[in-house]
């Protein structure tokens, strides 16, 4: 986990990068959608893409019930539509400061990124235990192949790996 407070998806029109090729987790997450390069022969693409997006936006649940992810365009060589994508983001930090949701948001990341860091270092202790290790191979194999019920073998690797950290105490 990141600690963010906006989270802006930066897309391309054009590139081959049209919403089929979107994974929807990652249009979830957003805030904002901003399509670059909005410019020469490239404007007509963006602006399609642009509604594309806002269809796609309005169909997805977005978590916070005081703001709406907007879509917008900009050209970072011309630098149109560069001030309205910082204006969104003033405005979106306004609006999540006033409300207390930023604040809320700070909190629940650095729990979750506490949580995750737990579970990392469980999961590197656990894969580097010596006996689970041996065992491992054997059962991601048997398992694999059918032969043995997966949370059955994760039950017998945690128990090897717990087994073991009793009698070290």
């Amino acid at each position: 986990h990141s600690m963010v407070d906006f989270f802006l998806l930066l897309m391309l029109a054009g590139a081959g990068d049209q919403l089929q090729g979107i994974k929807r987790g990652i249009m979830e997450l957003a805030d904002a959608v901003v399509i670059n390069k909005a410019d020469g022969d490239n404007a007509d693409h963006a602006h399609r893409a642009k509604h594309e997006y806002e269809l796609a936006l309005h169909l997805m649940k977005y978590p916070e019930p005081d703001w709406s992810p907007p879509v917008l365009t900009c050209s970072s060589l011309t630098r149109v539509g560069i001030d309205e994508v910082w204006k969104t983001v003033d405005d979106f930090s306004a609006r999540m400061t006033d409300n207390g949701r930023l604040e809320q948001k700070r909190r629940e990341q650095a729990l979750a990124w506490m949580r995750e860091s737990i579970a990392q270092s469980l999961e590197e202790r656990f894969r580097a235990h010596a006996a689970v290790a041996r065992v491992m191979e054997e059962m991601e194999g048997k398992v694999s192949a059918g032969e043995f019920p997966p949370l059955l073998a994760a039950q017998r690797l945690l128990e090897i790996f717990f087994d073991d950290q009793v009698s070290t105490l």
